[in-house]
């Protein structure tokens, strides 16, 4: 057999086992293309940084929660105000089911707090949950917001992930866990987003490191 057949065997075993394996190798591109740069999160901060409007206050309530918690969708638009509680040690924190229905918490900052009580000062409203739909062209009622209309609305946002791809609500929480892994490391990155497993945290790890801040070759 010659070397080319050689490697093209090769590659056939690796494609085939691969994606049997319990941790499969992740697609390239794969690292870069499901969140965010940190210059695309600054520029929505700044941008949601002065609301007026009441889709304005909510666009800010929604960039603090999700870039804040990394609470996929479904978490998200289940937040109610009467499952916020002191936690002993002093941080605010609110309960919610996460995926695969276990009971977790997360800290809610006094920003997070404030901007919340601003949105929800600008409407008459008894609803317990954290977001709602705004009155229809009949004037509807406000409802408890859906996955799809936050998708929507994140959406409208009309930013892309490193990819090139129209931002989603799940590459905030992205976003979120490769910011913690570079600047906590594992554990923070995984408590705070509720990882089933490291294996899972693991994903962040960045395939380079920048090392020029470690040399002193030049120097005398």
């Amino acid at each position: 057999m010659s070397a080319l057949n050689k490697v093209v065997e090769l590659n056939k075993y690796r494609n085939k086992y691969s994606r049997d394996s319990k941790y499969p190798v992740q697609a390239e591109g794969s690292y870069f293309g499901k969140g965010l740069a940190d210059e695309t999160m600054k520029e929505l901060s700044k941008r949601f940084s002065n609301p007026s409007s009441e889709m304005e206050h909510r666009n800010r309530c929604l960039f603090l929660v999700l870039s804040t918690t990394g609470m996929r969708a479904k978490e998200v638009v289940s937040l109610r105000f009467s499952n916020i509680l002191k936690a002993p040690s002093g941080e605010t924190l609110v309960s919610y089911i996460r995926k695969g229905g276990r009971l977790s918490y997360s800290v809610i900052s006094d920003k997070v707090l404030d901007s919340l009580k601003a949105y929800h000062n600008l409407f008459d409203s008894n609803s317990d949950y954290f977001f709602l739909s705004c009155p229809g062209r009949n004037r509807a009622p406000r409802r408890p917001l859906s996955t799809r209309g936050l998708q929507k609305i994140v959406n409208s946002w009309n930013v892309k992930t490193c990819a090139g791809k129209l931002i989603h609500v799940h590459s905030l929480r992205h976003s979120l866990a490769q910011k913690l892994m570079d600047t906590g490391g594992g554990l923070v990155c995984s408590t705070a987003l509720k990882h089933a497993s490291m294996a899972t945290t693991r994903f962040y790890i960045r395939p380079f490191v920048s090392i020029e801040h470690y040399l002193d070759w030049d120097q005398d």
